[in-house]
């Protein structure tokens, strides 16, 4: 996302002073600093799944297609005809990736709430 403006020094690329400012602003978000106070209060629950080809994936079937991406917005299957926004596709990609380490578990509605937090005893194996 940091990545400059294309061009060169004799043909800069559009809107380089934009690009610049959003750059500084990204930048300054400090994401590292929000991992680390997530996984601070969440150990062992924070899972990292790499973005890579989780636009181009089919939530449905899995086919990797680079031409499935109809526009910014929209995605469609070439394989299995699934369609739909392609932003919530590759969110769809991402929490399959991820698992099942950031669900909270189910209890009884007579026990309490129904999601239940782990309890932090029983995370520490070993």
């Amino acid at each position: 996302m940091t990545r400059s403006a294309r061009g060169t020094v004799d043909a800069p690329g559009r809107n380089v002073r934009a690009k610049a400012g959003l750059n500084r602003s990204i930048m300054a978000a400090g994401w590292g600093g929000l991992v680390r106070c997530l996984e601070h209060k969440a150990p062992g629950r924070v899972v990292k799944v790499s973005p890579a080809y989780t636009s181009q994936r089919c939530s449905a079937c899995g086919i990797v297609d680079r031409q499935a991406r109809e526009s910014q917005a929209r995605y469609r299957c070439r394989s299995c005809g699934y369609a739909g926004n392609a932003d919530v596709n590759a969110a769809r990609n991402i929490a399959h990736a991820a698992g099942h380490a950031v669900s909270a578990r189910e209890g009884p509605r007579d026990a309490g709430p129904e999601h239940r937090e782990p309890q932090r005893d029983l995370l520490l194996v070993g």
